[in-house]
């Protein structure tokens, strides 16, 4: 180890020779077409079988959401038919066409009475009124000593 120039690494193994590609018979090649044919048959088959699995899923979604609906319909009609018995019950409480004519007339009678005596109590406050006045003026001339019909009423003495 003096002085020897260091040693060399040994040289790398040579690369095994490369195989020769192999050949694919006729045979190689059927089975590998009746490969490929048994995969395709069984994508087709589990393609068919979600399609047919989807399909029944959704009918069975339609029935449930068909039962539900049909289920509310019956509800919301039961509903609507109870409310329209009531207004029935309603209209027939109600008072007979006939009845509502005869207390309209009668109602227009009142108005009509009502009204006349009105007038005639506006007649009677302005008759009223009239006494008043002439009562006060009389009271005025009582106390001045005044007469306004002409004839002296006051006595005098001699």
């Amino acid at each position: 180890m003096t002085g020897d120039p260091p040693a060399a690494p040994p040289p790398a193994p040579k690369p095994a020779p490369a195989a020769e590609p192999k050949v694919a018979t006729t045979e190689d090649l059927r089975g590998l077409r009746r490969w490929l044919i048994v995969a395709g048959v069984w994508a087709v088959a589990a393609t068919a079988i979600a399609v047919i699995a989807l399909v029944k899923a959704n009918d069975a979604g339609n029935d449930e959401q068909a039962a539900r609906s049909a289920t509310q319909l019956s509800k919301e009609q039961r509903q609507l038919t109870e409310r329209l018995d009531d207004l029935e019950n309603q209209v027939q409480d109600l008072a007979p066409t006939e009845d509502v004519t005869k207390l309209d007339n009668r109602l227009k009678k009142t108005e009509e009475t009502v009204s006349k005596t009105s007038d005639r109590l506006d007649a009677l406050s302005k008759d009223v009124d009239d006494l008043q006045s002439r009562v006060d003026d009389l009271e005025q001339q009582a106390e001045s000593g005044t007469d306004t019909t002409g004839t002296d009423t006051t006595q005098t003495t001699p």
